[in-house]
């Protein structure tokens, strides 16, 4: 399958750095390589690479004009070889010589399989200028985005906002008939008046009044609780869930006082 023949630079991180006899360092030079894309036509160039830019910012971009493999290398070019090289070079900056190295195997890989290009000496080489108009995108306004409130996420690891405590259930009882307090009979050696046992009714005790707290999970110092940020009270974790009371949580110490009593049983 044929390839492009567009010569192209790498990425910026693999330039090489000129010194002097001095030691300074120099300018960056680029390392070139052809363009692996694929074309329906030998020796020719993709449409990605006709796109080229004149005294484009960045070598490393496909928009930068570095030329045909095997061709000459333009103005804008600062690869190795290129005229901006050379200059340099005359101005007494060289490559090391692992770097030159490398530099040359880039430039005869890039060659490889493609004839040099060599200008013709009775006449001037014109290259052609190919003016690329710029595509310009209709512009569409966009319209705003209703905004919605999304509902907040629960993870598994979470009690939701909305955690109430089982509501114990009491079986209503009848209240009771007054009964006859029953005296025991009292041997003829004891006072007859004074009663041993005396069974007094009274109504039974129900619950008619619960608390809803809010409680999440929290982790302090290695240990599992339920933390009420409202009150501050932290609640002990059972098999059914919320336990006792275990005391208040320090926020800034991130400590459990267990010596703070409960408000509650006040």
């Amino acid at each position: 399958m044929a390839t492009c023949i567009s010569r192209r630079a790498c990425a910026d991180r693999y330039t090489l750095r000129m010194t002097n006899t001095k030691g300074e360092t120099g300018k960056h030079i680029w390392i070139e390589f052809k363009c692996p894309n694929a074309v329906s036509k030998e020796d020719t160039i993709c449409v990605d690479c006709s796109i080229k830019l004149p005294k484009y910012k960045y070598q490393a971009n496909q928009k930068c004009n570095h030329g045909q493999v095997g061709g000459p290398y333009p103005e804008d070019s600062k690869l190795y070889g290129s005229s901006y090289y050379l200059k340099e070079v005359k101005a007494g900056w060289y490559l090391s010589e692992a770097d030159e190295l490398r530099a040359k195997a880039a430039v005869s890989k890039a060659s490889m399989g493609r004839k040099k290009v060599l200008p013709v000496t009775d006449q001037p080489v014109v290259e052609p200028v190919v003016i690329v108009e710029p595509v310009v995108e209709p512009v569409v306004e966009k319209k705003k985005r209703a905004y919605n409130r999304k509902k907040p996420i629960v993870s598994d690891e979470t009690v939701p906002a909305k955690t109430v405590l089982p509501k114990l259930k009491t079986h209503r009882t009848k209240k009771p008939a007054p009964t006859e307090v029953l005296l025991p009979q009292i041997p003829a050696i004891d006072n007859p008046l004074e009663p041993k046992f005396i069974e007094v009714v009274a109504p039974p005790i129900t619950i008619t009044d619960f608390i809803v707290v809010k409680v999440k999970k929290l982790k302090s110092q290695g240990k599992d609780y339920y933390y009420d940020s409202a009150s501050g009270k932290v609640y002990g974790v059972s098999v059914n869930g919320v336990g006792a009371y275990k005391g208040r949580y320090n926020e800034e110490d991130d400590l459990v006082d267990t010596t703070y009593p409960d408000s509650d049983n006040e």
